[in-house]
């Protein structure tokens, strides 16, 4: 088969998602990157020579790029997602769209159904990557062989600190409910969620109960174009909490304006995991056996080499090409970002009514 041409939509203007993505194609010997868009073709022109990427063209619209490439990966502002995914199905293109699928459920849900109506079969993919961490994949691996049991809780927490300043840091897109839909719980807690079905689901459920508090603490910012201030209209830090239907509690912690660095502990009745973004090569784990108490310290493993080598986009890319290679069906796909999607929506409705929702 021929290397497949791939289409890069979206370089961003403060961070752009597209570099990781890019990344990841150079390193696979299948796919080439043919061709860039950019609302603003200056922002393409920079990102090829800055990447290095001088097999793809510039291109001045998206039906230009579309007609260029066999797959595109979709890296816009999420109101752009589903109008940008339904013209590749429509041109029977194959696509990674970056999460959130889109800004609501209803939108999903109508896209949803669009794809399954839609003649054209195309392999489509979400964007959950952190999943192919290392460590991550090692945590699977111990909770698939039954080491840990049955899981008690599970607590997260993740996010960034790039637009803490109030002063300098301008509103970007991601600060507009209209253009990004919620704000920190879809940025980060997509991902947070993806990771809590990803590990928990095989064995010990769903979840099926959400409850969530939010909160914009930096509540205007100057506009882009310096005309003065416009309001932050949606959340920045929210912590949210959510039980499967097999009992395990669920707690996480999402901060976009300043968080010490991202965890994730995993207590269940054979022991203990923790993993801290301060030190992203360890992992501590502390077993202990499930009809007693704790009798030895923490051990930190080293990571067997087969659970590497996925790190960045790469893992989510590698089965994007497989896929449509092979025609093996994909384990992050649409149905699975919709269903993210709900829990999104789920989440917010607990925010916005202060009950307990169930999922």
């Amino acid at each position: 088969m021929a290397r497949i041409k791939i289409g890069i939509v979206g370089t961003g203007y403060t961070v752009g998602i597209a570099k990781t993505h890019i990344n990841a194609y150079k390193e696979i010997d299948d796919a080439e990157i043919k061709a860039v868009y950019d609302i603003v073709p200056e922002r393409a022109e920079k990102y090829i020579k800055e990447h290095n990427i001088h097999t793809a063209a510039v291109c001045n619209s998206l039906n230009e790029l579309l007609g260029k490439i066999d797959a595109l990966s979709i890296c816009t502002p999420n109101n752009k997602h589903i109008e940008i995914a339904k013209a590749a199905l429509d041109n029977g293109k194959h696509f990674i769209c970056e999460k959130p699928l889109s800004n609501s459920y209803e939108d999903g849900k109508r896209f949803l159904e669009y794809m399954k109506n839609h003649p054209n079969k195309v392999v489509a993919m979400i964007g959950f990557h952190l999943r192919d961490i290392p460590k991550i994949r090692y945590i699977k691996h111990i909770i698939n062989e039954g080491k840990i049991g049955r899981i008690y809780s599970i607590v997260q927490q993740t996010g960034g600190s790039r637009i803490a300043d109030p002063v300098n840091v301008k509103r970007e897109w991601r600060m507009d409910m209209e253009q990004s839909g919620a704000g920190a719980i879809p940025d980060f807690g997509s991902h947070l969620l993806d990771l809590a079905n990803f590990l928990l689901s095989d064995d010990n459920g769903k979840i099926c109960k959400v409850q969530c508090m939010k909160n914009t603490f930096i509540k205007e910012r100057q506009a882009e174009n310096g005309a003065g201030n416009l309001p932050v209209t949606n959340e920045d830090t929210a912590v949210f909490n959510a039980v499967t239907d097999k009992g395990t509690l669920c707690a996480f912690y999402v901060n976009r304006i300043g968080i010490p660095f991202e965890s994730l502990q995993i207590t269940g009745e054979g022991g203990m995991i923790y993993s801290s973004g301060r030190d992203p090569e360890n992992l501590s784990i502390q077993l202990k056996d499930k009809n007693g108490g704790y009798s030895s310290p923490p051990e930190t493993p080293v990571l067997p080499q087969e659970f590497t080598g996925r790190e960045g986009h790469l893992g989510l890319i590698s089965e994007f090409i497989n896929a449509i290679k092979s025609g093996e069906p994909v384990s992050r796909g649409i149905d699975h970002g919709f269903y993210i999607q709900y829990l999104l929506e789920k989440i917010n409705e607990a925010a916005l009514t202060k009950n307990t929702v169930s999922v």
